[in-house]
């Protein structure tokens, strides 16, 4: 029997269906042909319309499996194995929701040995972005179980909240992936949506002309390889041969755990050396060598010989030795596109051998300039454009049944976070649309503590985050206090998939919008003193002494430490000069690295927040006018 069946890629060996839903199954055979779908001994049919194009629907299913699902056409049959019904999350965002476990591997070690679940399963949408129309079908993706070296490449988030979820429910978990690093907001929106939002460039008609993208595309592939090629030509590192060569007088000393002066860390090429005694118990065996993360790129070599390369600056340079040497001749190049480069701050500079481990800070370092280059220009990347994301990616998913839409985004519009909230709240409500369920859970997580980007108003972002939170069924989990200050990817993903596990909970006695911690619903002035009213979501509120929330007032700014916890509410006393007027702010850890010290009694950071001031309002003064008048 020839196979003119084709179903979506969702639909294949693996697939978790929605329980308790109506599921909808879609594909293509010849047209007009009738289509009979069976499982567990339940039977739908339908037709192909005119294109060959069907749907129909399967009715609500308690959990269970494994199913077989079989699809007859007029002249062929698929049998699709391995399904299962049970709770399917659409993982969403850009890279700290994409981090995969092998990149969490320093701080949970044990994690791809111990996974056996067979009742977790992943698909991982392909990248794909198109800027013209909807993609119709996805470009292709399978269905894996999340066992053993499978879940090496699992969003890490999405692998720990399946787990959290499996003892939780006990059913079967899908989860299908669709997020991509270094995008911004506007490139998971429809063009009509951002086009109801003016919030579509005036140019985005452009994107729309494949052969002028793909000669922007092709001129920044060619730029970059050839500034490569430039910068590898001139290297005097490379050209002397300096991974084999021995140190001179020529090179500077340095110390790799302090800052390094920036006008020794511009765009070219800076090598570094390090020389490190082993001690004699640990020679011979394997290693793991960590060098934090460094600006931009690196080729490392021990005793001459190369143990890996990266060739952007997030990835943590984590690179193995097989057998330690009784000395080590650490050699580091160093690339710098920028102005500015090198070793991330207050990062750990190690070797891991034999449960024990060697501080290379305290051995003997060296630099020395290996070329000088003009900065870089930015890649051109068309995946970070408007719209392109949802119409490759999103849309293609809009008849698949999900219980719930995990997101976390946010890093790539620090730079620019003007309107984020009316946009971030659209994206909800439409993504809802789209997959015609309105009353779908939407649980975000607020961008962490980060200090990488000093320049870029992380603080700024969190805030626009929380407006959506208020929209039904929607919930943020607050992630202050699990980031890391010097880097954009915190591994401690478990901290924030345990505040997305309480927000589960939350959510069925908070419909209407809920947070993981207590959030500042309003700030008044009251004879002296300000009063801040937090939503504690029956949690005791909690206010550690000496720290300051900021008041901004008059052109003034002042930091306020003198307050105490009143029920739901804190009450700040005012200094005698300050002077409350209708721009007056308050705030509490809007920074991009602040002090957390406002939780409720489980421990849980309360939303950072910048309130405007309202008025002095009195009860007592309100009857007062009454009775005046009486």
């Amino acid at each position: 029997m020839s196979n003119s069946i084709k179903l979506s890629p969702l639909l294949t060996d693996g697939v978790v269906l929605q329980r308790e839903k109506n599921v909808r199954l879609w594909g293509h055979v010849n047209p007009g042909d009738s289509i009979h779908v069976e499982i567990d001994k339940r039977e739908v049919e339908s037709f192909a319309d005119d294109s060959g194009n069907f749907q129909l629907v399967l009715p609500k299913h308690a959990a269970g499996g494994p199913y077989t699902l079989t699809v007859k056409s007029d002249d062929s049959e698929v049998k699709v194995k391995d399904v299962y019904y049970g709770d399917v999350w659409l993982l969403a965002g850009q890279s700290n929701m994409q981090l995969p476990i092998s990149r969490l591997a320093e701080l949970y070690p044990d994690e791809i040995k111990k996974a056996k679940d067979q009742l977790i399963h992943y698909f991982k949408v392909p990248e794909h972005y198109q800027f013209n129309s909807p993609a119709d079908e996805l470009a292709g993706g399978n269905w894996e179980s999340a066992t053993g070296e499978k879940i090496a490449t699992m969003s890490g988030i999405g692998y720990f909240f399946a787990q959290q979820m499996r003892k939780q429910e006990k059913v079967p978990i899908g989860l299908v992936q669709s997020a991509v690093g270094g995008t911004p907001l506007r490139c998971w929106l429809s063009e009509d949506d951002l086009a109801q939002l003016k919030e579509l460039p005036v140019d985005f008609q452009a994107l729309k002309d494949e052969q002028l993208m793909k000669q922007f595309t092709d001129e920044s592939a060619r730029y970059q390889h050839q500034y490569d090629e430039d910068r590898d030509h001139i290297d005097r590192g490379l050209q002397e041969d300096w991974v084999h060569q021995e140190l001179d007088n020529s090179w500077q000393p340095v110390d790799i755990g302090q800052p390094i002066a920036k006008s020794l860390m511009t765009s070219g090429s800076v090598w570094f050396k390090g020389q490190i005694n082993v001690p004699a118990k640990l020679v011979g065996q394997s290693a793991m060598m960590r060098l934090g993360t460094v600006i931009d790129s690196d080729q490392t070599y021990v005793n001459g010989e190369k143990v890996g390369e990266i060739g952007y600056q997030y990835p943590p340079r984590n690179y193995t030795i097989e057998k330690l040497p009784a000395k080590l001749d650490i050699t580091l190049r160093l690339k710098i596109d920028q102005k500015t480069g090198g070793w991330r701050k207050d990062k750990r500079h190690v070797i891991e051998a034999a449960g024990e481990v060697i501080d290379l800070n305290k051995g003997q370092w060296f630099m020395k300039r290996g070329c000088s280059m003009p900065s870089r220009k930015q890649w051109f990347f068309p995946q970070y454009l408007p719209v392109g994301l949802y119409n490759g990616e999103i849309y293609p998913l809009r008849n698949f049944c999900f219980k719930g839409i995990l997101w976390y985004q946010g890093e790539s519009d620090s730079h620019n976070p003007v309107n984020y909230g009316k946009v971030f709240t659209h994206l909800i409500q439409s993504w809802r649309q789209l997959f015609k369920r309105p009353d779908m859970p939407f649980l975000f997580v607020q961008l962490p503590n980060c200090g990488i980007e000093p320049n870029h108003d992380w603080a700024a972002v969190r805030g626009q985050q929380a407006q959506a939170m208020f929209l039904h069924h929607t919930a943020m989990a607050v992630a202050l206090g699990y980031g890391e200050d010097n880097d954009l990817h915190p591994l401690n993903k478990k901290a924030v998939v345990a505040q997305l596990m309480k927000l589960t909970h939350r959510m069925q006695k908070y419909p209407d919008g809920c947070a993981s911690g207590p959030v500042a619903l309003r700030a008044a002035n009251d004879n002296g003193q300000i009063v801040i009213e937090f939503q504690t979501y029956d949690r005791h509120l909690n206010a550690e002494a000496g720290n300051a929330f900021v008041l901004e007032t008059n052109g003034e700014r002042f930091l306020l430490d003198d307050y105490q916890v009143q029920a739901d509410s804190i009450v700040i006393n005012l200094p005698r000069r300050a002077r409350i007027g209708p721009d007056s702010h308050i705030a509490y850890a809007w920074s991009n690295t602040p002090t957390l010290f406002v939780t409720d009694k489980d421990g849980s950071a309360a939303a950072p927040f910048k309130l405007v001031i309202r008025p002095e309002y009195h009860v007592s003064s309100v009857f007062t006018h009454v009775l005046s008048k009486m």
